[in-house]
Parts: C-alpha cells; sequence; structure tokens
C-alpha cells in the first residue's frame, strides 16, 4: 500500500537548463505545445482565448502563423477557462482533422469539437466545426484539458469535477457524469444518436445507467497527461485541493478516490466499500500548490533522465524527475536550478525531447516556449 512516508525529494546537483526555441516570439496565454509526429519540425501553439499557432522549430524562423481562430465561441469568465488542449488526428496527414477542448458560455459547458484542415492549404477552417461531444460545467474552474489519442487510435480526455471547491456535487464519485472523469471514446465511427462510437471494451459497457465513454474516474482537475511512447501507461497529474498534489498511472475501470481522497490521506471520510486505486507520487504545500504533468523522458539528448517521469509545479516553478525502477520508493530529483517561467503546460517532440509553455508570472499573460537541454551549472536553488 503507498505510504506517504516512502515520498523522497532529492536535492542534487541540477542536470537540465531551458534554452528558448525562439528569443523573440512571444505567446498571449500559452497553455499547450502538441507535435506532429509525422513533421518534426512544426509545433502547434496552444492559445487560451482561441488560437492555435503554426511555428517552425527553426531559431531562425520566428514567424508564426494562426493555423485556427476560434476566439468566437470561446467564452472565459474564469482563469481556468478557454481553449485548454487540442490533438492532431492520428491519420492527419490525410484527415486533415484536429480535435479541440474548450470552455463556452450560456450555458457554461465543455465543448470537444472537430475541425477539418482547408483544402490544399495549412489553415483548419473554422466553418468546419463538428461538436462530438458537450460536458455542463457548473461552475468556471476544474475544467481538466487534455486530449490525446492511444496507440489504440481511440480519443481520451480529461475532464475536471466541474469546480467550485471540495468537489460539492460529488461528481467524482458519480458515474452518471462525465465530470471527474477519463473518458475514451472512438471519433472514427458514429452511431445514430451520438457522432462518436464507444470501444466495446470500455470499463463499464455492460453497466446501466452509467456514462459508458468513462475510462477511469475519482480525479479532480486531470489537467495534464500523457501516454509513455515505451509503455503506453497513461500517466496524470491531477490538481490537488488544498494539500497534496498527486500522480497517477492511470488504469482502466480504476477509482482515484476524489473527493473521499486527496492524494493517498482521507479527504471526506468514505460512506462507500470502494477500492481508492492510490497514486505513484503525492508531494504537499512545501513543494508548491499546482501540478504540472508532463512525459517521461524517451529522448536522447539527456540520457540520465530515460525513463524518468517530467513534472513542474505552476506555482513553485520547481521541476523534478520522478524515478519509477522496481519496488524501491519513488523518488523526485530537482533537474533545474532556474525555471524561467511558471510552466503551463509541456510538449514532446517525435524524437522524445521536452519541451515546455508558460508565463513569465503566474499571472502575466504573455510566454515563451523553451526546450530542456543539459545543464553545465552547479549549484542548487532553493
Amino acid at each position: 500500500m503507498f505510504i506517504s512516508t516512502l515520498i523522497c525529494f532529492l536535492f542534487v546537483q541540477p542536470t537540465v537548463q531551458f534554452e528558448p526555441i525562439h528569443n523573440a516570439l512571444e505567446f498571449k496565454d500559452p497553455v499547450q505545445v502538441v507535435f506532429n509526429d509525422n513533421d518534426a519540425t512544426v509545433m502547434y501553439v496552444v492559445e487560451k482565448d482561441g488560437i492555435i499557432n503554426n511555428v517552425s522549430l527553426d531559431k531562425d524562423n520566428e514567424n508564426k502563423a494562426i493555423i485556427l481562430d476560434i476566439r468566437d465561441r470561446v467564452g472565459v469568465t474564469h482563469s481556468e477557462e478557454g481553449l485548454l488542449s487540442m490533438a492532431l488526428h492520428p491519420s492527419f496527414t490525410s484527415t486533415g482533422e484536429i480535435f479541440v477542448w474548450y470552455t463556452a458560455q450560456k450555458p457554461k459547458r465543455g465543448i470537444l469539437s472537430k475541425f477539418t484542415q482547408e483544402e490544399g492549404g495549412k489553415n483548419i477552417n473554422p466553418a468546419s466545426e463538428k461538436i462530438l461531444l458537450e460536458v455542463p460545467q457548473p461552475w468556471g474552474n476544474h475544467n481538466g484539458g487534455t486530449i490525446l489519442f492511444g496507440k489504440d487510435g481511440f480519443l481520451y480526455l480529461g475532464i475536471g469535477d466541474g469546480g467550485s471547491a471540495n468537489d460539492p456535487h460529488k461528481n467524482g464519485q458519480n458515474n452518471k457524469t462525465l465530470l471527474g472523469t477519463i473518458i475514451r471514446i472512438d471519433v472514427n465511427q458514429q452511431t445514430e444518436t451520438q457522432p462518436y462510437s464507444i470501444p466495446q471494451d470500455n470499463p463499464f459497457m455492460s453497466c446501466q445507467d452509467v456514462r459508458q465513454e468513462i475510462w477511469a474516474y475519482g480525479l479532480r482537475n486531470p489537467w495534464r497527461m500523457s501516454f509513455d511512447k515505451k509503455t503506453g501507461k497513461l500517466w496524470v497529474a491531477d490538481v490537488g485541493q488544498n494539500q497534496w498534489e498527486e500522480i497517477d498511472i492511470v488504469q482502466k475501470g480504476k477509482n482515484y478516490g476524489w473527493n473521499y481522497r486527496e492524494g493517498s490521506h482521507e479527504f471526506f471520510p468514505s460512506d462507500t466499500d470502494a477500492v481508492f486505486e492510490e497514486p505513484v507520487f503525492e508531494y504537499g504545500r512545501k513543494e508548491g500548490g499546482s501540478i504540472t504533468g508532463g512525459y517521461v523522458y524517451r529522448g536522447k539528448k539527456i540520457p540520465h533522465l530515460e525513463g524518468k517521469y517530467i513534472f513542474s509545479d505552476y506555482l513553485s516553478r520547481r521541476i523534478w524527475a520522478l524515478s519509477q525502477s522496481g519496488q524501491e520508493p519513488k523518488k523526485a530529483q530537482r533537474i533545474a536550478k532556474k525555471t524561467p517561467l511558471a510552466i503551463s503546460s509541456f510538449g514532446e517532440t517525435p524524437g522524445g525531447e521536452i519541451v515546455c509553455c508558460g508565463f513569465e508570472t503566474p499571472y502575466s499573460p504573455l510566454g515563451k516556449i523553451y526546450r530542456l537541454e543539459l545543464s553545465t551549472d552547479s549549484d542548487l536553488a532553493d
């Protein structure tokens, strides 16, 4: 069983530094960096107000081109709302399809939509929107926010518990709603009643009166998540309430405890006999207050990080590599002396290298894109 005393933070010589990909390029509220696995020269930068930019990885090319602008339909009345994520269809080269998750107002809701590339061009046609799913949101915070495609070809989406504080509607433990869940759907097949289908091996396909899209549940605000390129495991960083930030390896049908648990700790007394899946790692308020999930490093430029999960804290601006070898206690090592930004999101290049976006301060709208590189420094800052 997971015991909090097994958590270990190591303060050793820093190993990475942050190098700006473009010195001059700035972005307004950058919240995600996405790559096309079939084109390693281009990255897509998502801006929260409703813009997706196409940016070259060539340091000498400091142009950015808007490929999608949906500011006319993205509704932002809370700092956690906006255009939160995008994903390219696995066969994007042939389909020209991208998928986005954004918030809208009146009524307040999260929207999963598909857009299609304009014929013969690089832009995405804003008029091509096909809404796949709408999820009512009681409040403006805890919208989750990552769209991913698994190796199985299905779309995964992390959705927050609906907001406010403490999950007052207990959405995290209510499988009649998609709030507080990771969902898994097939966007290549639609049914007579909805523009997608549900994979037959989803865990609740045989259950009545539950949302069969659910892959896992009991999450508070899974802001960022990723698949390990090598193992296929789904890593999710779940933002905590007021004491514990947690990292989960999410598995089919598992219950991750919120709001009976915050991390591995009781939050509200449980009135059920449910079995809760324990986090693989957690940390308290001495280390930060809002986790930003990252990636298991599978690149070549920083070999000693191979197989370690890279993550950060938005408020403390610290960045760690989490070791996961064997049955030993999980250890998180500080890997940078300085973090030049509050990291809102990590990105992974087709070659497995790590980039990140964020803000100079947690409350500044301007941000840049950085690449993690080997460090030559020797002293670890607090």
